[in-house]
């Protein structure tokens, strides 16, 4: 009996140390399961999805439990990480991702058909947001288990790379950096203070703001639901900008990440 399943979750998250090597290359049976899913997209006008071999090795860890289980394909099985650890823990970068399971079956093709005519498996085929895939069909005497997952990539960035990024995107608004001795020194210290503490600075920034995100393009519109006037008078504004991991995440070894935490202090 095939059994298809689905789970879609919406989160960015940091990247962790690998913890094998990724898959470089599709072999033939995951192979066929991306012209068919690229085939289905570009019937309907939405770009091609790039393979990704660190979600490919994420599917394939995956992949090995469920063939190890046996029956139905689930998407998390007591002690197995969730997909989004999973992923992550493989070196996907990503800031929204989704993935298609199915366990007991014995044709690719079979699979395929009814992942493309299943409503929420064809959702995660054909959603325009998505950019890379990974897949894994493992072969158990004849029972085939498969797992795609898919993702929006996210650039990876150091930390020093982002709080560029992000004051770049406030320049563009016309914010320019503070020039105010100690700025960026306390912004580093905001961004890992619980609620924004002012604890141990050395300046006194007008707006301090607290942001999580993938996209750091998406910075300045958050900094002008904190205060709406704000872009009225930018060039009356400077900023500093700091970035850091969450507290529940490590970078202890200088590991870029892709979900990042930052803070503003707006003068």
């Amino acid at each position: 009996m095939r059994t298809l399943r689905t789970i879609t979750t919406a989160l960015a998250v940091l990247l962790f140390a690998s913890l094998a090597h990724a898959q470089s290359s599709p072999s033939p049976d995951e192979q066929k399961l991306l012209d068919i899913a690229n085939k289905a997209r570009g019937e309907r006008g939405t770009a091609p999805l790039a393979w990704d071999p660190a979600l490919a090795q994420a599917a394939r860890i995956h992949a090995a439990r469920m063939q190890k289980e046996g029956g139905k394909g689930e998407h998390q099985y007591p002690g197995e990480p969730a997909l989004t650890e999973r992923a992550a823990a493989s070196g996907a970068h990503f800031s929204t991702i989704s993935e298609n399971v199915a366990g007991a079956d014995t044709r690719v093709e079979t699979i395929a058909n009814a992942w493309i005519h299943s409503a929420v498996h064809s959702a995660n085929i054909l959603n325009p947001q998505h950019d890379h895939i990974g897949i894994a069909v493992l072969n158990d005497h004849g029972t085939l288990y498969a797992v795609e997952d898919f993702s929006k990539s996210v650039a990876n960035l150091n930390r020093n790379d982002a709080e560029q990024q992000a004051m770049a995107a406030l320049k563009a608004k016309g914010i320019q950096p503070a020039t105010v001795e100690g700025a960026q020194a306390d912004a580093r210290l905001s961004c890992t203070a619980p609620n924004g503490s002012q604890t141990g600075f050395t300046t006194h920034p007008i707006l301090i703001m607290q942001w999580d995100g993938a996209d750091l393009n998406q910075l300045p519109e958050a900094l002008l639901k904190q205060s709406p006037q704000l872009f009225e008078n930018a060039a009356s504004h400077t900023a500093a900008v700091a970035s850091c991991p969450k507290p529940t995440q490590n970078d202890a070894n200088g590991q870029p990440f892709t979900t990042f935490k930052i803070a503003v202090l707006l003068y």
